[in-house]
């Protein structure tokens, strides 16, 4: 099996058959120990049955793995997929930051994706730890309406993109809402996550509404907030 190499910012970590490598606030890859929003350990590279898997190790918040061909999957917590193309990155946000890093599978051809494997996030590498969860507030019901109402094409297809939105209006429509109580809950709860610190929810100069709203649904489906398992709550 070929190895698998790992890069954060200048550095390159040289994974061999049977490593396993860690990244997080105090991983084998130390990614920022000051970030008292990151978990202890993130995510795990390891090999098995000569392919390289990658473990979302926390508690709360999804990886995004980016293909060299331009394909994004969410790795929710607990989750196990393997590395299927030759070169790729990892994003997850800590708090108000934004992390990455990338690999590459030296002298090896792409493959089909292997069976996935049942394991779970405990099962390689540490368990997820407890951390100061950023930007996550506890939802009513008609809020939690309204961001699945909002994030539903990234909820059914997570490669959709955050900006791919339904309009105010069509939202209303589906919940039986009127716009003004539609725009009153959508102020009232990007001022609330941005109280919380999170960016881009405010009238900042150079923010449009759907720059918002995307920052929102962006935010809402990244930490967990909400899941496709809430995807039903807009059919009642």
């Amino acid at each position: 099996m070929s190895e698998l190499h790992i890069f954060f910012i200048d550095e390159l970590t040289a994974a061999h058959a049977g490593d396993v490598i860690t990244f997080g606030r105090s991983g084998d890859i130390e990614v920022d120990e000051a970030n008292q929003y990151m978990h202890r350990i993130v995510g795990t590279f390891f090999d098995r049955d000569n392919v390289w898997w990658l473990t979302n190790n926390s508690k709360h918040g999804n990886l995004t793995l980016a293909g060299d061909g331009g394909r994004l999957t969410r790795l929710p917590p607990g989750a196990v997929t393997a590395l299927t193309e030759i070169t790729g990155a990892v994003r997850f946000d800590a708090g108000p930051s934004t992390y990455e890093l990338g690999w590459t599978l030296p002298g090896q051809d792409p493959m089909m994706p292997p069976t996935s494997h049942t394991g779970t996030g405990d099962d390689f590498g540490a368990s997820p730890d407890q951390t100061r969860q950023f930007g996550v507030v506890n939802l009513n019901h008609e809020q939690r309406q309204l961001l699945v109402a909002l994030a539903e094409a990234s909820l059914v297809d997570p490669t959709a993109p955050s900006t791919d939105l339904p309009a105010n209006a069509a939202v209303a429509h589906r919940l039986g809402w009127s716009a003004k109580k539609l725009d009153r809950k959508l102020d009232y709860l990007c001022a609330r996550l941005a109280t919380e610190g999170v960016r881009g929810l405010r009238g900042e100069k150079g923010f449009e509404a759907i720059d918002r709203r995307s920052r929102l649904v962006e935010h809402a489906t990244s930490s967990g907030m909400i899941s496709a398992e809430d995807l039903d709550i807009i059919n009642e």
